[in-house]
């Protein structure tokens, strides 16, 4: 299982799953696939949740440490 930091990121900025996924264009089906770590997004999308969270790819998604 892959360990992303996007659900903890969105949900320390308050931001709902539905609107989320709304925002990025995808399904909040799919966002809670990735959020669970179950399937990694392609590389344009991984690039579009970093900038809609205001931070980086690296550390939604290849960052080792436990939050």
């Amino acid at each position: 299982m892959l360990k992303f930091n996007v659900k903890s990121e969105r949900v320390k900025q308050d931001i709902q799953q539905k609107d989320f996924a709304k925002e990025l264009g995808i399904t909040p089906q799919y966002l809670c696939l990735i959020e669970k770590g179950k399937v990694e997004p392609r590389r344009d999308l991984m690039i579009k949740i970093a900038k809609a969270l205001d931070t980086t790819v690296q550390e939604l998604f290849f960052t080792d440490e436990e939050e």
